[in-house]
């Protein structure tokens, strides 16, 4: 019997457009959060893997920024917090049950039986070359993802504009590890993909969203000074300096302060001691 046509047959919708994640802002402060793929395998010439290249180029700006060392990122002045996180399968996978991945063995759970919900995957080789029995191990398809976290003063198209001009090669060094990352150079595919992988963040927390970071650079620098003022006005034992009036309008003309020069919406600081004869 011929199957029935018309308005009742399953017939699979149009495919509308893709739902672009959004950033959140609170304040003067937005977020963005991205969620890359990691290529597999090694690049040409090299036997280090993609990851474990993107892994180094992390590490050395992680390190400089430990030891008070200028980096990449402190030509973007509008940056409050930055994270970087790789998420390897065997972190994402823990509680799975997924023929051709080998896990820890534990207490009533593992690969052969149990009811786990706490089975824990062993880590895996990027390469898949053996596993411990020496058959070809099947390329489960599964990769690396890296997660990355930015705090930042402004609208998120400026910042990427930001991103683009002032890191360019930097910031192509560490995402050209990703999958079809196009580069800073042309400034349309490379917005494409940062809102390709960029996902929703269910929770921004903002405790000064009123505070763009050049206004937190001049309140630190003021307290600073203020604190050495009050050390030269007032003694250890509690005696005042006799020339109050003459220090405190000496501590005026030292710290006339400002915020400018205007990259992006949260703008740089700069004062009068920094600033020089520009």
């Amino acid at each position: 019997m011929e199957k029935p046509r018309g308005p009742s047959a399953a017939v699979k919708p149009p495919r509308g457009p893709l739902a672009w994640a959004g950033s959140k802002s609170i304040g003067r402060v937005s977020e963005i959060a991205v969620l890359s793929p990691i290529r597999k395998g090694c690049p040409p010439g090299e036997r280090r893997t993609y990851e474990e290249r993107l892994r180094q180029a992390i590490n050395s700006v992680a390190q400089r920024h430990m030891h008070g060392l200028p980096t990449e990122l402190s030509r973007v002045p509008t940056i409050h917090f930055g994270r970087m996180i790789i998420i390897r399968p065997e972190q994402y996978l823990v509680g799975s049950e997924i023929p051709g991945v080998d896990y820890y063995a534990t207490s009533g759970v593992g690969p052969t039986g149990g009811s786990g919900g706490d089975q824990v995957p062993l880590p895996m080789d990027d390469f898949g070359e053996m596993v411990s029995t020496q058959q070809p191990k099947t390329d489960l398809g599964l990769r690396s993802w890296v997660l990355t976290l930015v705090e930042f003063d402004g609208d998120l198209k400026v910042y990427m504009r930001d991103i683009a001009v002032k890191l360019g090669k930097d910031f192509d060094s560490i995402f050209m590890n990703c999958e079809h990352y196009p580069g800073t150079a042309h400034f349309e595919p490379f917005w494409a993909w940062i809102r390709r992988y960029q996902i929703t963040t269910q929770l921004f927390y903002a405790t000064y969203s009123d505070l763009t970071v050049a206004r937190l650079k001049q309140l630190e620098f003021f307290k600073a000074q203020f604190d050495a003022f009050v050390r030269r006005v007032r003694t250890p034992d509690g005696g005042r300096a006799d020339s109050m009036d003459e220090l405190f309008d000496e501590f005026l003309r030292e710290n006339a302060q400002y915020a400018g020069g205007f990259p992006s919406s949260g703008g740089i600081f700069e004062t009068v001691q920094n600033r020089g004869d520009r």
